[in-house]
């Protein structure tokens, strides 16, 4: 590895941490509503995903409670609710878990903390020099690998700021503030970068800008209820933002996926792996979504940090959570592609995915700065029946 990748690594792993724990606009970021709607927030500042849907929705578009029906969400009713065992009355909000949109800084402190409960900090620390090659470490390997561990031992420590910072910064433009009244009517689930945008791209500054929009613009669902002392209980979220399809795992930094992409293009590399053992392999039709090295990849749907409360498992809610990104990808945002990065040791998530009509794409970001993560595989589902 020459010394000038060198830098890039050493530059990337002070910095950098992995986001996926398994990422025409408005310059406000959000787009209005056609008609008067309000939306009621909770004390928590979430927003019912069954009040954002149905507001969203225009003359005989799909109301909530029928595309839940529709998509066979088994665990959740009508209105986004958790169906528990129990019986508990369907008014009662304090004992019910319930799908919402976060909104506002104050609904992500819970949101970190389930997600470094689910993945744990280790899932944000970068890898050693033990996976890189001879050449790497004999070049690189003495100045890098001090600064690895010391990254590491931050990552640890203070796992849930980082986690908390980037979903600030991913969400960014989908914010609102205290300030802002709270009936506004915002379309929450609108797109912030519609389809086509980026084939008609006429320069990399455009690129850039929409590209920077897309990595702020991420929707955050979370299913939780309150607590007594006031705050909120979270036991399963997920995320769905656009992201170019060149198969590099974002960082929880948007920023720094900017600088990554500029980097890769005065150091290229082949992305080509081989799927030959993969029984679900993309079939070509697919696999023509992904652009060639000579065109920028286009922004689509990517779906991430699905993460269900161990408690909670195999009650059908990460495949409903699946599930209903995939309508909002196509639905709402009119995408008919929707991406993911899953660890191929995580058995439970790829049969998920998998069982769902992932495939792999058959490319990986093998920058040589990358460690280990062109291991972590690159999946896409083609929703609906037309192509954008």
């Amino acid at each position: 590895m020459p010394p000038s990748t060198a830098t890039i690594t050493l530059f990337i792993g002070c910095f950098a941490s992995l986001a996926s724990l398994s990422t025409s606009f408005s310059p406000d970021g959000h787009r209005k509503l056609s008609r008067p709607k309000t939306i009621p927030h909770t004390q928590f500042n979430l927003v019912p995903l069954s009040d954002a849907w149905d507001a969203s929705s225009c003359n005989d578009e799909q109301l909530f409670a029928d595309l839940v029906a529709q998509l066979g969400c088994k665990s959740l009713d009508s209105k986004g609710r958790l169906i528990q065992t129990t019986s508990i009355d369907e008014d009662d909000e304090e004992n019910t878990y319930r799908l919402y949109l976060a909104t506002n800084v104050d609904d992500l402190p819970p949101i970190a903390e389930l997600t470094i409960d689910v993945f744990d900090a280790s899932a944000i620390t970068l890898s050693s020099t033990t996976d890189w090659s001879a050449m790497e470490k004999m070049v690189v390997g003495a100045l890098v690998q001090p600064t690895i561990s010391m990254y590491n031992a931050y990552a640890a420590a203070v796992g849930y700021t980082e986690v908390l910072s980037g979903l600030r910064r991913r969400m960014r433009n989908r914010i609102v503030m205290d300030n802002e009244d709270a009936t506004t009517n915002y379309d929450w689930l609108a797109p912030l970068v519609v389809p086509g945008t980026t084939s008609s791209l006429s320069s990399d500054t455009t690129e850039t800008s929409l590209e920077i929009i897309a990595g702020q613009s991420s929707i955050i669902l979370v299913l939780a209820k309150p607590t007594d002392a006031g705050d909120m209980q979270a036991v399963a979220s997920v995320e769905v933002r656009l992201q170019p399809t060149d198969a590099k795992i974002p960082f929880s930094q948007p920023w720094l996926d900017k600088i990554e992409r500029r980097l890769a293009r005065f150091f290229p590399f082949d992305d080509s792996v081989p799927i030959a053992t993969n029984t679900m392999a993309a079939t070509t039709a697919v696999k023509t979504e992904v652009t060639n090295k000579s065109k920028s990849a286009p922004l689509r749907p990517y779906l991430c940090n699905l993460c269900v409360s161990p408690s909670l498992r195999s009650k059908g809610i990460g495949r409903a959570l699946c599930r209903i990104v995939e309508a909002i990808s196509h639905k709402k945002w009119q995408y008919s592609h929707l991406y993911l990065h899953v660890d191929p040791d995580n058995n439970a998530a790829v049969s998920l995915y998998e069982n769902e009509g992932f495939v792999d794409v058959g490319r990986r970001w093998n920058a040589s700065w990358n460690g280990g993560a062109n291991k972590i595989g690159y999946y896409v589902k083609r929703l609906g029946k037309e192509s954008t």
